[in-house]
């Protein structure tokens, strides 16, 4: 069976620290395909540029980005040309910054071995779901805030704040060679409950014969609720396949504020440089999560004022 990693590209700042990792995948992965779906000519030429560098294991396939579409509908089109027999596939996002040595051949393993659910995701750092349960392990403490078991969880998910302690804590177990702990969870996911797809697996066969494979589908929500719920096949996840996830949109205002080097902790770590944390870096946390704060009350008068605006243009 072939086995073939896909991503939604892409953005360079992210790209840089996945790259690595998937380049030592090879062993697992018989090739990676680029779904080529941004609009800044730079990302793509990036994509391009690493394709050339190696053509045996990169790929690129691109589609048309339709306006009328959201984000997941524009992703869902790239799945039916991945529905393919005999063929088992990877997705993973552009801002998964870290994978362990062993996370890819662990979920490969775990999804052959494992042929009823209709998918198999990875054990994500910063992944609401998957944080509630780290939580409920006794990984992430609870007097950060406690994380429900709902992919749009208000700490796990929305939150910037919860989202750099989770970075801390992790980058903290990476230099220090311990993140087995972080594995030694389990996993009982809601098989037919929406999720966020930060790392996932199907066999090509199991997606040919649906209906909407050449229509529109809202990519996340159709493969973690709908689909599952219909073929009555839950999904399951995988502790041993370990990852790590950058951000979800309404975490990223605050990181890239606060932590603006976050992202090159990682790529360092990808690219066989040291972990390290300065005591400059720290105070620039502190300064900045001090200004945020104060900040909020002005973002909150300037977007209520955005919109009485809007309004009354509308009128």
């Amino acid at each position: 069976m072939r086995v073939i990693g896909v991503t939604p590209a892409g953005r360079r700042r992210y790209l840089a620290s996945l790259v690595p990792h998937l380049l030592r995948q090879r062993h697992v992965l018989d090739e990676h395909h680029w779904w080529l779906n941004n609009y800044d000519p730079a990302d793509a030429e990036y994509v391009e540029q690493i394709t050339a560098e190696h053509p045996d294991f990169f790929k690129i396939c691109r589609k048309e980005i339709r306006r009328d579409l959201n984000l997941g509908e524009n992703i869902w089109k790239y799945f039916q040309d991945y529905s393919e027999p005999d063929t088992l596939y990877v997705r993973f996002d552009d801002d998964i910054l870290y994978m362990a040595p062993d996370a890819v051949e662990a979920l490969v393993r775990f999804r052959l071995e494992h042929r009823e659910p209709l998918l198999v995701l990875g054990n994500i750092v910063n992944n609401a779901v998957c944080t509630h349960f780290h939580q409920r392990a006794g990984v992430v403490p609870e007097e950060w805030g406690e994380v429900e078991n709902f992919c749009l969880d208000g700490n796990g998910w929305a939150c910037g704040e919860f989202a750099r302690k989770i970075h801390e804590l992790f980058l903290f177990d990476l230099r220090r060679g311990d993140v087995e702990h972080w594995k030694q969870v389990e996993l009982p996911i809601n098989g037919t409950r929406r999720m966020s797809i930060n790392v996932i697996s199907w066999f090509g066969d199991d997606l040919r014969q649906v209906p909407e494979i050449d229509g529109v589908a809202d990519e996340e929500p159709f493969l973690t609720s709908v689909l599952p719920r219909r073929l009555g096949r839950p999904n399951a996840a995988c502790p041993d396949a370990l990852f790590a996830h950058y951000a979800f949109f309404t975490q990223r205002p605050y990181l890239e504020w606060t932590w603006p080097g976050l992202v090159q902790h990682y790529q360092n770590f990808a690219t066989g440089g040291e972990l390290s944390s300065s005591h400059a870096e720290v105070v620039l946390k502190i300064a900045r999560h001090t200004a945020w704060q104060y900040g909020r009350p002005v973002r909150k008068l300037k977007a209520s004022l955005s919109k009485h605006w809007i309004r009354r243009k509308a009128a």
